[in-house]
């Protein structure tokens, strides 16, 4: 059985670069959908979801086309 890591919102928030309250944010008002576990009251990230997420959500900057 393989072993995921899981990031902490601090864990996450450091390694995207954005503030821990954004990702409240999101997963208070489910949006945008960055994608979390949780666990009873525990929250993780699993970062190759996360990178999944802003891959499929990244743009370019000419004509708004996904890249």
């Amino acid at each position: 059985m393989t072993t995921r890591i899981l990031n902490t919102t601090k864990q996450e928030s450091d390694r995207i670069n954005i503030p821990i309250r954004t990702l409240a944010k999101a997963r208070s008002t489910g949006f945008p959908k960055i994608p979390y576990i949780k666990i009873g009251r525990t929250v993780r990230y699993d970062p190759e979801a996360v990178d999944s997420y802003l891959a499929n959500n990244t743009y370019n900057n000419e004509g708004g086309e996904k890249c």
